[in-house]
């Protein structure tokens, strides 16, 4: 009992002299160890996939601009002649006509050598000049075409604006379908890609402050469980004081009684018979004396 005790003892003053952080600092720095490298290595690998990921994006990047690239030097490069072969523009609208069909670029290449009425008079001078020749033959049949003409006129009046709308709408419906919709569909993934990186990063600068919180969480739980074991070692070390304290008032006042209870049997074994009846002989005379004495003060 004695060397528990002992080692017990040197245990607590251990505890006493290195300060109560000594445990705790101790495990913390294992547990603390592990968590950081744990962190690490889950931050590693997210980093080293977002990198690939990067790097195939990067390399499908570059890709994408070297096939332009290569498209743009073989129709736009030195060695195209833009002068005899210019490149061709669409224009969004039709070109301006007269009279319904003809193109009005053939009136402007005509103003400047015969004037404004000059396209006018070769047409129908061009016209007369056939049915004179009798290229052109006028037949009775021929008053078809004029009905013909003012039908088809009529028809184009009427109708000819609501089908350019519906052309105009199948048009751009074949337009958002496929040209604006790719666009916008990429738009909005590369802005989703975007929120997605943003967000990562977001998240990998928060590892840190997470893996902080982590070792502060098991910090906190160390300092409970060697808060929780130093109370039961107070309390186990106060049981056994209190019991080595209680034993040793048992065994002194058992000695005391001991002692006590040896002096006054040693005390009666040396009265010898005469000592007692002395000793009796003597009380006796003074209990008759004091007897006296209170009846001498009674009557009194």
């Amino acid at each position: 009992m004695a060397s528990l005790c002992g080692r017990l003892f040197s245990r607590v003053s251990l505890v006493r002299h290195k300060g109560p952080n000594w445990f705790y600092s101790a495990a913390r720095s294992r547990t603390a160890s592990s968590v950081t490298t744990a962190a690490t290595s889950d931050l590693d690998k997210y980093v080293k996939k977002s990198e690939e990921l990067a790097s195939k994006y990067e390399k499908h990047v570059d890709e994408a601009v070297a096939r332009w690239a290569k498209c743009d030097e073989i129709y736009f490069g030195k060695e195209r002649d833009f002068k005899n072969f210019p490149t061709v523009k669409y224009s969004v609208t039709h070109p301006k006509v007269r009279l319904g069909f003809l193109p009005d670029a053939w009136f402007q290449a005509l103003y400047p050598i015969t004037g404004v009425t000059g396209p006018y008079l070769f047409l129908f001078g061009s016209t007369a000049f056939l049915i004179s020749k009798e290229i052109l033959v006028v037949d009775p049949h021929f008053v078809e075409m004029g009905v013909f003409i003012v039908l088809m006129t009529g028809l184009m009046k009427k109708f000819g604006p609501l089908f350019a709308e519906f052309l105009d709408k199948h048009t751009e419906k074949v337009e958002q379908v496929r040209y604006y919709e790719p666009l916008n569909s990429l738009h909005r993934n590369l802005d989703e890609t975007i929120a997605t990186a943003d967000e990562e990063i977001t998240r990998a600068s928060a590892v840190e402050s997470l893996v902080k919180a982590k070792e502060e969480n098991v910090a906190l739980q160390l300092e409970a469980a060697y808060r929780e074991r130093l109370q039961q070692v107070y309390r186990a070390v106060h049981r056994r004081l209190d019991y080595h304290v209680e034993r040793e008032n048992t065994r002194r006042r058992f000695q005391q009684t001991h002692l006590v209870n040896w002096v006054v049997d040693q005390v009666v074994k040396g009265i010898t018979p005469a000592q007692e009846k002395e000793t009796l002989t003597y009380c006796i005379g003074e209990l008759k004396r004091l007897a006296q004495v209170h009846k001498s003060t009674a009557v009194a």
